[in-house]
């Protein structure tokens, strides 16, 4: 029995496409593969995820290792942001099963700044009952920690609750740990397969 359902952010409710963000920002193709390689990909963007970096000192860092002027990476960065655009039928779907006895929950890794303005940009977020972001938590997908430490915080039974997740590694450790999940991609198919768990025929 599905008690509560748990949505991961990126790719699964907003579009988050590192290569279009990138080739959406600049035409140049040496830019692009520096700033998917050595900002996007980098250990220091976990690090801003996991919440131990800030984005003023990654800036400076990022800019020191490109060789690109950190203004640009601040723009870069703002860019990003502006990326993260709902994705219209995870929203539909979401509202679907706001009208349902469920409790909705997120656990998404994105550092706090990031989720700060999407939550002040979409109202819909107010609308979960509560979630974990591993920019406050300091800990992160796929670390079975975050995952108990959802379920401490609002007293959830894995085996009742469903996860949707993107990243086939997140929804290893979630099935491992109990969870029923169901990895994410944005095709008619998947939206079935989750309206024909969680919603009435």
């Amino acid at each position: 029995m599905i008690r509560n359902v748990i949505f991961d952010f990126g790719a699964v409710l907003f579009e988050w496409n590192p290569h279009h963000i990138v080739n959406s920002f600049t035409t140049s193709q040496p830019e692009r593969e520096i700033l998917l390689r050595d900002v996007l990909q980098h250990s220091d963007w976990l690090s801003l995820d996991r919440g131990t970096m800030l984005i003023a000192e990654v800036i400076p860092k990022f800019s020191a290792r490109t060789q690109i002027p950190s203004q640009r990476i601040e723009d870069f960065i703002t860019h990003i942001q502006l990326s993260l655009t709902k994705i219209r039928q995870t929203e539909i779907l979401f509202n679907q099963l706001t009208q349902q006895p469920y409790s909705l929950y997120y656990l998404t890794n994105m550092c706090s700044a990031f989720f700060d303005t999407l939550y002040e940009k979409h109202h819909f977020i107010s609308f979960f009952d509560g979630g974990l972001v591993s920019g406050k938590e300091l800990v992160m997908k796929p670390e079975q920690e975050i995952f108990m430490r959802l379920c401490e915080r609002y007293q959830l039974t894995p085996q009742e609750s469903l996860f949707i997740d993107d990243n086939s590694e997140n929804i290893q450790i979630a099935s491992a740990l109990g969870f029923n999940t169901i990895q994410f991609n944005q095709t008619q198919t998947c939206f079935q397969q989750i309206e024909k768990q969680l919603l009435p025929h």
